[in-house]
């Protein structure tokens, strides 16, 4: 098989979200003793993509850096599209503001070069980091900045991500309505573009308005489909949040024991992939499961390691629930909610967090 082959396939494969696959064929074209150095540039690009999303990061980071490294060697400049995905890859190792540094430069770089599709990319990928460094506003307008970007370029696949970063900032923001759209309009695409990962991550979102509203029994059919597909593709990243969303719902529903089974089955997943900001949900969610329980002492301890690493991250928003929680006994802090823009504030045990 020559090597262009192999890439050919590797990058079929990634579309059809069988990353595993992906991983094997870009890992046996860099094998390949005879590779030119731009196939060998996106195997190392595309095996990072994939390494990422699987929850590979420490892998997938350094591949990005010999993307870098051999892209500079053969063009003599900086391969911005290997330093975005860096930047994605450090976001969900726990370092948002590392991220958003890496990004506004690409940004700047995409704009005097006139890229539009680098252009659209940096808004998206800007506004899902703005989310998790906990600045609603920023991130808001990023995505917005990026949706009309990618129409303009009839980009289906940049549409569909961008409505499904949409329906989740605008969760984040208290604006459920808002959430349903974009994360229907999310679904309806990925389906058109028979895009699984698309679509579990779009089920997933749908399960989550359905619990922000209220509706728990309505929001664990999404749920389950997600954790289907997740399951079938390998992405355990996602398939983390799924569950943790999962353990949420049970827990609103006094389900306390499966909630309990969620939350653990999620935060060993996140303790797996090294994703800090899941952990301080899953240990909240332990927390809270004990408070309601009313074994204080147990939820208090789960409390304190939840505190002990929003601490020492990046995490804003993250920081703002742990706040929220102390003690088992509710603080508003609806003012500081408000500076991050979002009209969520928790009121009462148990709390439905976004």
């Amino acid at each position: 098989m020559k090597p262009n082959s192999y890439l050919e396939k590797a990058e079929k494969a990634r579309a059809a979200s069988q990353f595993k696959e992906a991983q094997t064929l870009y890992s046996r074209l860099l094998k390949q003793k005879r590779v030119n150095p731009e196939e060998k540039i996106e195997a190392y690009l595309g095996l990072a993509d994939v390494e990422r999303i699987q929850g590979l990061f420490p892998q997938a980071l350094a591949h990005y850096q010999r993307a870098a490294r051999l892209f500079k060697g053969h063009h003599g400049k900086t391969c911005w599209d290997a330093q975005v995905g860096w930047a994605l890859a450090a976001r969900a190792s726990g370092r948002p503001k590392e991220a958003l540094g890496i990004l506004q430069k690409a940004l700047a770089v995409y704009q005097k070069e006139k890229d539009q599709e680098g252009q659209a990319f940096a808004h998206w990928a800007l506004g899902g980091t703005y989310r998790i460094a906990g600045d609603m506003r920023k991130g808001l307008k990023e995505l917005q900045t990026a949706l009309g970007m990618f129409k303009i370029q009839k980009d289906a696949d940049g549409i569909a991500y961008t409505c499904c970063a949409l329906g989740g900032i605008y969760r984040m923001l208290g604006r459920y309505a808002d959430s349903g759209k974009y994360y229907r309009e999310a679904n309806r695409r990925m389906w058109q573009n028979d895009d699984t990962f698309g679509i579990a991550y779009s089920y997933c979102g749908l399960g989550n308005v359905e619990r922000m509203n209220g509706r728990f029994k309505q929001a664990l059919p999404f749920y389950r489909k997600a954790e289907k597909l997740y399951g079938a593709i390998g992405d355990i990243v996602s398939y983390a949040y799924t569950l943790w969303s999962l353990g949420t719902t049970f827990k609103m529903l006094g389900q306390y024991t499966q909630a309990q089974r969620a939350f653990d089955e999620a935060d060993g997943l996140f303790k797996k992939t090294g994703d800090t900001r899941g952990r301080i949900y899953s240990l909240l969610g332990f927390a809270e499961v004990d408070y309601l329980k009313d074994h204080f002492i147990k939820g208090n301890a789960w409390w304190k390691k939840a505190k002990a690493i929003a601490g020492k991250s990046d995490y804003a928003w993250e920081n703002l629930h742990v706040e929220s929680l102390k003690g088992g006994r509710i603080r508003p802090l609806v003012s500081q909610y408000q500076k991050a823009g979002s009209h969520f504030h928790p009121s009462s045990l148990p709390v439905n967090w976004p």
